[in-house]
């Protein structure tokens, strides 16, 4: 799965490593360093963005367009979600080469 530039802000190797050792820990521990992943990377989003303008500016997070958005969102989606998205894609794609080819003929 992609990351997402919000996850890029608040990921830290101490998590990234402790999400690859997951798996090869008991199911307890599995347990206990899922709950701990999440609490660091939430204690890290508030240090992200609740910091004043220290030396991480965080990115605005507005989309230039709604295709952009999208494909961001479709980049990280999997199954149903992901090919719902494609769809709504394909579609936007579509509605503008017709109002492009419009454009040509009205001028």
């Amino acid at each position: 799965m992609e990351s997402t530039p919000s996850d890029e802000l608040i990921h830290s190797d101490q998590i990234e490593l402790l999400k690859a050792a997951m798996p090869y820990l008991p199911k307890s521990g599995q347990q206990f360093a899922s709950v701990f992943a999440k609490f660091l990377e939430l204690q890290e989003t508030f240090h992200v963005f609740l910091e004043p303008q220290g030396e991480m500016q965080t990115q605005d997070f507005t989309p230039k367009d709604p295709i952009e958005m999208l494909s961001a969102c479709s980049k990280v989606c999997h199954g149903p979600a992901k090919e719902k998205i494609d769809t709504l894609l394909n579609t936007m794609a579509m509605i503008q080469i017709f109002e492009l080819s419009q454009e040509k003929f009205t001028r």
